[in-house]
């Protein structure tokens, strides 16, 4: 498993979970908006967070099994 690749794909996802966590956050706290309007306005950082996540252990798996370049599929 190439430490290269596992580390650059943590740090990415890192990168976008904080920004888009921090986006969550901020919608949750907009004073005077209705709370339905939160929870629609949180749905789109949630969903993007989540198919993060999944994208990252998707790759750690790759990795983990000797794939390191996914370009050769194509």
């Amino acid at each position: 498993m190439k430490k290269k690749g596992l580390v650059g794909a943590v740090v990415s996802a890192l990168c976008i979970l904080l920004y888009y966590g921090a986006a969550l956050v901020l919608f949750a706290l907009i004073p005077d908006f209705p709370w339905w309007g939160k929870v629609l306005l949180s749905l789109i950082p949630l969903g993007v967070c989540a198919v993060v996540v999944l994208v990252l252990v998707q790759r750690i798996r790759e990795l983990k099994s000797g794939e390191t370049d996914d370009l050769d599929k194509y």
